[in-house]
């Protein structure tokens, strides 16, 4: 039956809207503060699950431990003084 949008189809969307929805909250947050507030995580596992939300800040701070570019300029520009000169 081919065009039939099945249960487990959606289950998949939500997952994995679900995780991207994880790590956008996660980066903003660690741009925003500098960490991931406690306060934060529990709402992501509250919402999406603890495996979701425990995947995707794992997935975050693997990437700024590899050195990801864009990460890694992002949240040294947020967390540097800015000194004039």
């Amino acid at each position: 039956m081919a065009g039939i949008y099945t249960k487990e189809e959606a289950l998949e969307d939500m997952l994995q809207n679900g995780e991207l929805e994880s790590e956008e909250a996660i980066m903003n947050d660690k741009e925003r503060f500098g960490r991931v507030r406690t306060s934060l995580m529990k709402q992501l596992r509250t919402k999406y699950g603890d495996d979701i939300a425990n995947r995707a800040l794992y997935r975050i701070n693997k990437r700024i431990s590899e050195g990801s570019l864009m990460i890694k300029a992002n949240l040294s520009t947020i967390n540097s003084p800015k000194t004039e000169i």
